[in-house]
């Protein structure tokens, strides 16, 4: 029998030699001490080698133990890659309030309320042309219905006129019969008078009584000529001034005349006052539409998530539009080493900021994409490369909206 040391195979990359042959005989006096000692501690290696069934189930447990990690780095690796090739790949980004995004916001919300302000103080202006306007319209109109009973009250005074007129002028012709008999009278009285003065009869003063009364009564006459005359010219005035104020063919009194143009003139300014203020109703109208859209666009910039940025930090990331499809609010959020292994979640997707933005990708390309709102759990998150959406898989967990801003 040969006397060469065994060797006892115990798994691919241990091998154990016997007791006897392993042992020096110097080393072998110690272990003999060790093994007899109440303290001695017996090693896997002497186990395996007094007992070859313990050999078999030690490798057997250590193939699937190597096997189980395998296993496991394969279904890891797998499920990395899996989850890679479905997440959306984001860059983070801290919104400052001295941001060049914050800032155009802060500038554009700053152009608007002082739009609103100058639209505001137009439509004031407006609106004190509109009173005036309506003012003005109001005395206008005051004034030519003035006019036009005016212009009845002149025909009635002038039908008046006309009939005391002809009744004057009958009167004068009466009054002229009369003072033409009395003249008649005196003048035969008169020479009478004259004759017995002649005679001795009455005296020189009786006589010019007679011949003063005389020329009195000749007087009389001529003032009633004179007033038949201007009874006559008033009479044919009144009428010619009736005629024109009942026919308008007829010949126009200068005073009519200058009604008419008066009356002209406030039509024209009625027309003019009322164009202008259809005019200015129209730029009033434009100004509270203006007014109105200035308040909505500012309400819409107030509830963006921008406008928080104003004020304090803001935890955003760009997702480009290749990584945008299914990205929504309540999403988890993942930081990964590498990008790709050793992934943990540090947030959720709060909200879509709506807009198009410009800049790098997360491999470094600039492209086109939108922001969102992350409400972070562990903020160091935010100073990552690069983080990862769960698009496919949406978090049932309630968004904290108090995590959207950054406390730091």
């Amino acid at each position: 029998m040969s006397t060469a040391p065994k060797l006892v195979s115990v798994s691919a990359t241990t091998v154990v030699l016997p007791r006897k042959a392993a042992v020096r005989p110097r080393d072998r006096a110690e272990a003999d001490r060790a093994k007899n000692s109440p303290h001695s501690v017996v090693t896997l290696p002497e186990i395996v080698a007094e007992k070859p069934e313990v050999a078999a189930a030690v490798t057997r447990l250590g193939a699937l133990a190597a096997l189980g990690a395998v296993v496991l780095s394969l279904g890891y690796g797998a499920y990395s890659a899996y989850t890679a090739s479905r997440d959306a790949f984001v860059v983070p980004t801290i919104l400052s309030p001295s941001s060049e995004a914050v800032v155009s916001t802060k500038l554009r919300l700053g152009e608007l309320r002082v739009e609103r302000v100058r639209s505001v103080a137009e439509l004031e202006g407006v609106e004190a042309d509109l009173s005036g306007a309506d003012q003005a319209l109001t005395r206008l109109v005051d004034l030519k219905r003035t006019t036009g009973d005016a212009k009845s009250w002149h025909s009635k005074i002038n039908s008046q006129r006309v009939h005391e007129g002809a009744a004057d002028v009958a009167n004068l012709s009466s009054q002229k019969q009369v003072l033409s008999n009395m003249l008649a009278e005196q003048t035969r009285l008169t020479q009478k008078a004259q004759k017995e003065m002649e005679s001795g009869l009455i005296s020189r003063s009786d006589f010019m009584r007679q011949a003063q009364a005389l020329s009195q009564t000749r007087l009389a006459l001529l003032d009633n000529d004179r007033a038949a005359v201007h009874g006559v010219s008033t009479l044919q005035e009144t009428t010619l001034a009736q005629q024109a104020l009942q026919n308008g063919s007829a010949p126009q009194s200068p005073e009519l005349v200058t009604r008419q143009e008066q009356l002209i003139r406030v039509d024209l300014e009625i027309v003019r006052l009322d164009s202008e203020k259809r005019a200015k109703t129209a730029e009033r109208d434009a100004l509270v539409e203006r007014i109105a859209q200035i308040d909505e666009m500012v309400e819409q910039i107030e509830e963006r998530p921008l406008y928080q940025a104003i004020e304090k930090d803001l935890n955003l990331a760009f997702v480009p539009y290749t990584q945008l499809p299914g990205v929504a609010a309540g999403q988890a959020v993942y930081q990964c080493l590498w990008g790709v292994v050793w992934c943990r979640a540090v947030g959720t997707v709060s909200e879509r900021v709506p807009g198009e933005v410009v800049q790098p990708d997360p491999w470094g390309s600039a492209t086109r994409g939108e922001y969102v709102v992350l409400a972070l759990t562990d903020y160091d998150a935010a100073h990552a490369k690069t983080l990862r959406i769960r698009s496919w898989q949406r978090d049932s967990r309630p968004v904290n909206a108090a995590s959207q801003v950054s406390t730091r």
